[in-house]
């Protein structure tokens, strides 16, 4: 049996399925469809393109929803069927993904990252100055984590704007804010909140190792 560890179950239920596993783990054979998409990919880029797609459908069988194989665009992003939505994201391990019902998910974002790989000379790059004073005021042993955490929450926000909008987002475009202990919100450094920057992006702590963030978007 695949194990597959459920992420979030105060927000997920027969609307919305979110869960990680070890790459490892999700081994098999993709959709004829899919893997057309994939052939003439470098190894590595395969085992992480079939274990997110076997993810996502273990979360769609879980949802009651028809298989359906997920293709890819041009820009490499999934292209959902029209019955769902949803996100991959993988790291150096571990997989994760998000299935909703489009009727009661409008879109959902979804990322997993490994702890402590954001050095301070790419803070400039990926945060706002008030984001790396605020790093900059805490416990130093609680930096590699926050850091991960903010940057994963940018990814999760990119994600999840991105079939509503269409447009691409920097990561000096948007700042992260800590909320509570599982939450995180975004704002925009320019130009005036949108509807996609009003939900709350939650924060986990898979292990010691990786954290994942969602952002949910209800229809």
């Amino acid at each position: 049996a695949m194990t597959i560890h459920p992420l979030l179950t105060e927000i997920t239920g027969p609307e919305l399925a979110v869960a990680w596993a070890p790459l490892e783990v999700l081994s098999g054979d993709p959709h004829p469809d899919e893997w057309e998409d994939i052939a003439t990919a470098a190894p590595a880029r395969q085992q992480e393109f079939i274990a997110g797609r076997l993810l996502a459908r273990k979360l769609g069988e879980a949802l009651g929803l028809p298989p359906a194989p997920l293709r890819r665009d041009e820009g490499r992003s999934p292209v959902w069927p029209a019955d769902r939505t949803g996100s991959l994201s993988h790291c150096d391990a571990l997989c994760a993904a998000a299935v909703g019902k489009r009727a009661a998910v409008q879109s959902v974002g979804v990322d997993v990252e490994t702890i402590g790989r954001l050095e301070q000379k790419l803070w400039p790059t990926l945060f706002t100055e008030r984001e790396a004073d605020y790093f900059k005021s805490l416990p130093p042993e609680t930096v590699a984590l926050e850091t991960t955490l903010f940057f994963s929450a940018k990814e999760s926000f990119y994600k999840c704007q991105y079939p509503i909008t269409r447009e691409w987002v920097g990561f000096q475009d948007v700042e992260v804010a800590r909320t509570n202990k599982a939450l995180l919100a975004v704002a925009p450094t320019d130009g005036a909140a949108q509807a996609w920057h009003a939900a709350p992006i939650h924060a986990v702590e898979i292990s010691a190792s990786h954290v994942a963030t969602v952002m949910l978007l209800p229809a």
